[in-house]
Protein backbone atom coordinates (compact mmCIF):
# COMPACT_ATOMS: atom_id res chain seq x y z
CA UNK A 1 0.00 0.00 0.00
CA UNK A 2 2.85 2.41 0.77
CA UNK A 3 4.37 1.94 -2.69
CA UNK A 4 1.32 3.47 -4.38
CA UNK A 5 1.94 6.85 -2.76
CA UNK A 6 5.26 7.37 -4.54
CA UNK A 7 3.85 7.63 -8.09
CA UNK A 8 0.84 9.61 -6.90
CA UNK A 9 3.07 12.17 -5.18
CA UNK A 10 5.33 12.30 -8.24
CA UNK A 11 2.47 13.00 -10.63
CA UNK A 12 0.94 15.56 -8.26
CA UNK A 13 4.33 17.29 -7.92
CA UNK A 14 4.68 17.58 -11.70
CA UNK A 15 1.12 18.87 -11.99
CA UNK A 16 1.76 21.41 -9.22
CA UNK A 17 4.86 22.60 -11.06
CA UNK A 18 2.88 23.26 -14.24
CA UNK A 19 0.01 24.94 -12.40
CA UNK A 20 2.48 27.19 -10.57
CA UNK A 21 4.20 28.10 -13.83
CA UNK A 22 0.86 28.93 -15.44
CA UNK A 23 -0.24 31.11 -12.53
CA UNK A 24 3.05 33.02 -12.43
CA UNK A 25 3.01 33.54 -16.20
CA UNK A 26 -0.58 34.78 -16.04
CA UNK A 27 0.27 37.25 -13.27
CA UNK A 28 3.22 38.54 -15.26
CA UNK A 29 1.09 39.10 -18.35
CA UNK A 30 -1.60 40.83 -16.26
CA UNK A 31 0.98 43.17 -14.75
CA UNK A 32 2.35 44.06 -18.18
CA UNK A 33 -1.14 44.84 -19.43
CA UNK A 34 -1.90 46.92 -16.33
CA UNK A 35 1.31 48.92 -16.78
CA UNK A 36 0.58 49.51 -20.45
CA UNK A 37 -2.99 50.59 -19.70
CA UNK A 38 -1.80 53.03 -17.01
CA UNK A 39 0.78 54.53 -19.36
CA UNK A 40 -1.83 55.05 -22.07
CA UNK A 41 -4.29 56.61 -19.60
CA UNK A 42 -1.61 59.10 -18.55
CA UNK A 43 -1.17 60.13 -22.18
CA UNK A 44 2.14 58.46 -22.86
CA UNK A 45 2.42 57.85 -26.61
CA UNK A 46 2.56 54.23 -27.69
CA UNK A 47 5.85 53.81 -29.50
CA UNK A 48 7.44 50.75 -31.07
CA UNK A 49 10.26 50.88 -28.51
CA UNK A 50 7.79 50.90 -25.63
CA UNK A 51 5.91 47.92 -27.05
CA UNK A 52 9.20 46.06 -27.57
CA UNK A 53 10.18 46.69 -23.94
CA UNK A 54 6.79 45.57 -22.69
CA UNK A 55 6.79 42.41 -24.75
CA UNK A 56 7.38 39.54 -22.35
CA UNK A 57 6.70 36.83 -24.91
CA UNK A 58 10.15 35.54 -25.61
CA UNK A 59 10.92 33.50 -28.67
CA UNK A 60 8.91 30.32 -28.31
CA UNK A 61 11.60 28.62 -30.37
CA UNK A 62 14.17 28.75 -27.57
CA UNK A 63 11.60 28.29 -24.83
CA UNK A 64 10.41 25.01 -26.37
CA UNK A 65 13.98 23.72 -26.46
CA UNK A 66 14.62 24.71 -22.85
CA UNK A 67 11.34 23.27 -21.59
CA UNK A 68 11.92 20.05 -23.49
CA UNK A 69 15.37 19.53 -22.03
CA UNK A 70 14.29 20.42 -18.49
CA UNK A 71 11.20 18.21 -18.55
CA UNK A 72 13.11 15.26 -19.98
CA UNK A 73 15.70 15.79 -17.23
CA UNK A 74 12.94 15.56 -14.63
CA UNK A 75 11.82 12.26 -16.13
CA UNK A 76 15.35 10.88 -16.20
CA UNK A 77 15.82 11.98 -12.58
CA UNK A 78 12.67 10.10 -11.61
CA UNK A 79 13.92 6.97 -13.38
CA UNK A 80 17.31 7.32 -11.65
CA UNK A 81 15.55 7.67 -8.30
CA UNK A 82 13.77 4.40 -9.03
CA UNK A 83 17.07 2.73 -9.80
CA UNK A 84 18.59 4.03 -6.57
CA UNK A 85 15.66 3.12 -4.33
CA UNK A 86 14.92 -0.22 -5.96
CA UNK A 87 11.35 0.80 -6.85
CA UNK A 88 12.08 0.96 -10.57
CA UNK A 89 8.55 0.09 -11.74
CA UNK A 90 6.86 2.86 -9.76
CA UNK A 91 9.38 5.53 -10.64
CA UNK A 92 9.55 4.64 -14.34
CA UNK A 93 5.77 4.82 -14.42
CA UNK A 94 6.06 8.40 -13.18
CA UNK A 95 9.07 9.16 -15.40
CA UNK A 96 7.34 8.23 -18.65
CA UNK A 97 4.98 11.21 -18.50
CA UNK A 98 7.61 13.99 -18.32
CA UNK A 99 9.89 12.22 -20.79
CA UNK A 100 7.19 12.08 -23.44
CA UNK A 101 6.08 15.61 -22.64
CA UNK A 102 9.66 16.83 -23.05
CA UNK A 103 9.94 14.93 -26.34
CA UNK A 104 6.80 16.74 -27.47
CA UNK A 105 8.42 20.10 -26.73
CA UNK A 106 11.55 19.03 -28.62
CA UNK A 107 9.37 17.96 -31.56
CA UNK A 108 7.67 21.37 -31.59
CA UNK A 109 11.10 23.02 -31.41
CA UNK A 110 12.36 20.94 -34.34
CA UNK A 111 9.24 21.59 -36.44
CA UNK A 112 9.49 25.32 -35.69
CA UNK A 113 13.13 25.24 -36.71
CA UNK A 114 12.12 23.79 -40.08
CA UNK A 115 9.55 26.58 -40.59
CA UNK A 116 12.14 29.26 -39.85
CA UNK A 117 14.43 27.93 -42.57
CA UNK A 118 11.70 28.05 -45.22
Amino acid sequence: MDGIYIPIIGVLSIAAMFVTFSILNSRNQTEVQRTLRTALEQGTPLTAEMVAQMNTNRSSHRIDLRRGIIIISIGIAAAAAGLITGAMTEFVTVAVFPIFMGLGFLLVWKLDQGERNV
